[in-house]
């Protein structure tokens, strides 16, 4: 009898509990694999950052190499730029010292030049001025009028150059005073009105009675230079001076019917140099220096400067000038009428001492012609020995500021006074342009006549002499 199947059970349950366990040992092989595998996933994460830091850190370490070099490079750029900019601020300074140097060269120069040149063209002037025009032939007046015309020129030209020379050096500074704008205009009428009466044309100056504030040698520059430049330009009709009281002060006025200027030169033709297209240079007699000189000295004494200009009809120069104070007549510098009209009962005895022979020869000649005496000397005591010998005492003394020797003028002048126990008046005539010595001789009472002489002013300063 075959046997019953009872084993089958213990066969499943043996199966079921391997199976739990091979579970049991997969779950615990999962969970090992997946604590691994981030452990490793950590590991990796751990080391891509450090690699990451090094990578940052090797670029930014080349990039400091890189910036440090270009730092480099920068600086040794700017090395060489600061070494060029400091040879170049070297090359200004010297260029600048030079030209400093040169100008002083200059200044020097045209000083020395004009004391040089203005002699022999004062004696010129003295000589012409003393010859008798009504013993000469007809053709000879007019050669006698070319003549005082071209030197009039020349003497224009120096002072223009002395007046730049001024300008440039920077040593002008204004004396500021009250005056009688009448005392300059009787002191250029005269000397101009010749002038113009050479060129041909006709010159009216109108009288005024204002005053006016401000440096008179200065003012009589920038007129000087309007005069002449109006007289250059004008071949027929004339020229006339006249004053306008405007709010802002007096305005000298200088008309003209001459040549005119176009609107589109009326504000270079005060640049230095400046010459107005179409114009001859023969014409015009100059080298473009004259209203440079107005201008500058209009701003140094800040004057209004007014042009006015039709082509062809004329032109107005003007300067506005600041009102003054009148005070008393006698304590200014009014100029006097050119003629000797005072009645005397003896002529002058007028002393001129001067080391140049020519000069001496040319005022006698011209003082005695004014029906002065002259006593010409070319040292003090020469003058003195002559006074002694003829005993009598000078009324007026003229010398020269640059005598043989060293000596000076107001020396010499103050040797002669010294031997009478009236001290004449004096005056020295200089070509000197330093302005401090100028005002030097004006503080101790000299009047100052420029070389070559203005003879309508020395004229005047005669006739106003008492009898």
């Amino acid at each position: 009898m075959p046997a019953k199947r009872k084993s089958r059970p213990p066969r499943r349950v043996a199966a079921g509990a391997q199976l739990r366990e091979l579970r049991e040992e997969n779950a615990a092989l999962r969970k090992t694999v997946r604590a691994l595998t981030t452990r490793v996933e950590r590991a990796m994460d751990s080391e891509g950052t450090s690699f990451s830091w090094f990578q940052a850190a090797a670029k930014l370490e080349q990039t400091v190499r890189q910036r440090t070099r270009e730092s480099e490079l920068l600086n040794d750029r700017l090395k060489r730029e600061l070494e060029s900019r400091r040879e170049i601020e070297l090359a200004l300074k010297q260029a600048k010292q030079q030209a400093e140097l040169a100008n002083q060269s200059k200044t020097r120069f045209l000083a020395a030049a004009s004391h040089d040149l203005r002699q022999p063209l004062n004696s010129a002037l003295l000589f012409l001025e003393s010859i008798n025009e009504a013993a000469t032939a007809p053709g000879d007046r007019d050669l006698l009028r070319r003549s005082r015309l071209a030197l009039a020129a020349l003497n224009n030209l120096l002072g223009t150059l002395l007046d730049v020379a001024r300008l440039d050096s920077g040593d002008i500074e204004p004396t500021v005073v009250d005056f009688p704008v009448l005392a300059l205009l009787e002191r250029l009428g005269p000397e101009f009105a010749a002038l113009a009466s050479a060129a041909g044309i006709e010159l009216r100056v109108r009288p005024s009675a204002a005053w006016v504030r401000t440096d008179m040698h200065l003012l009589e520059t920038v007129l000087r230079n309007l005069l002449s430049n109006a007289i250059r330009y004008t071949r027929t009709g004339g020229v006339m001076v006249a004053c306008r009281p405007r709010a802002t002060g007096l305005r000298i006025c200088v008309y003209d019917t001459g040549i005119g200027i176009e609107s589109a030169h009326l504000e270079a033709i005060f640049e230095a140099y400046y010459q107005v297209p179409g114009v001859p240079r023969r014409t015009s007699g100059g080298i473009g220096l004259g209203l440079s000189i107005v201008s500058r000295i209009a701003q140094l004494l800040s004057f209004e400067r007014i042009v006015r200009s039709r082509p062809g009809k004329g032109s107005l120069f003007a300067v506005t000038v600041p009102y003054g104070t009148p005070v008393e007549e006698a304590a200014t510098e009014r100029g006097q009428s050119p003629a000797l009209a005072v009645r005397r009962s003896r002529p002058l005895l007028v002393v001129v001492v001067d080391d140049n022979p020519e000069t001496l020869q040319g005022m006698s000649t011209l003082l005695e012609k004014w029906g002065c005496r002259a006593l010409t000397a070319a040292a003090a005591t020469d003058a003195v020995v002559q006074l002694i010998a003829a005993d009598q005492a000078p009324d007026l003394i003229l010398s020269d500021y640059h005598l043989a020797g060293g000596v000076k003028g107001d020396e010499a002048i103050a040797e002669i006074q010294r031997e009478f126990d009236r001290a004449a008046p004096a005056a020295i005539m200089t070509s000197d342009p330093d302005p401090a010595l100028r005002k030097r001789l004006r503080k101790r009472g000299f009047t100052v006549l420029d070389k070559p002489l203005n003879l309508a002013k020395l004229r005047a300063m005669l006739g106003a002499m008492p009898p």
